[in-house]
């Protein structure tokens, strides 16, 4: 199948672009995947670009797994689509395994409201969510409580015998 097919003059116009940023401006449904998916794949089929030389990012994991599917149907299996966060990441474990890992300071005693107010079984320390590093955070003792209840709204006083 050729990836230009069935586009509109402006969608082919973009799609054909090879090289350099191309602004798409359109409302919903108008086509904008399409268009996108279709530059992609006349880049790879036209060998401009090797499949596994191409990042298609975007903002949500249902979004990237459109195009995914998408690429894959126009022949354009190898490339790689992601959310930003999880692009990011993964250029972090290549290039700086090392830095990864640690919850910040900063954000335990955020992290750690937060989980207080949502409920439930009490928290018995903090762990990178969606298998980022899978580090927990130990909680401290009872007797060195991170909260100082004055400070705190109502909601999250301080409950040492239940919370962190």
């Amino acid at each position: 199948m050729d990836p230009l097919d069935g586009l509109n003059p402006e969608q082919r116009r973009a799609a054909e672009a090879v090289r350099g940023p191309v602004c798409i401006l359109a409302g919903a449904g108008s086509g904008k995947t399409t268009t996108i998916t279709r530059r992609i794949a006349q880049q790879v089929a036209s060998g401009a670009f090797p499949a596994n030389a191409i990042l298609a990012v975007t903002f949500t994991d249902k979004a990237a797994g459109e195009l995914r599917s998408r690429l894959a149907a126009l022949g354009a299996a190898g490339v790689r689509a992601s959310t930003f966060h999880s692009a990011a990441l993964r250029q972090l474990r290549h290039f700086a395994p090392e830095r990864l890992g640690a919850i910040l300071p900063s954000k335990v005693l955020l992290l750690r409201q937060i989980a207080n107010r949502l409920g439930g079984a009490p928290l018995l320390g903090v762990q990178a969510v969606q298998g980022v590093h899978r580090a927990t955070v130990p909680a401290p003792p009872a007797d060195r409580c991170v909260f100082s209840g004055a400070c705190l709204p109502e909601p999250l006083r301080c409950r040492c015998d239940a919370a962190l």
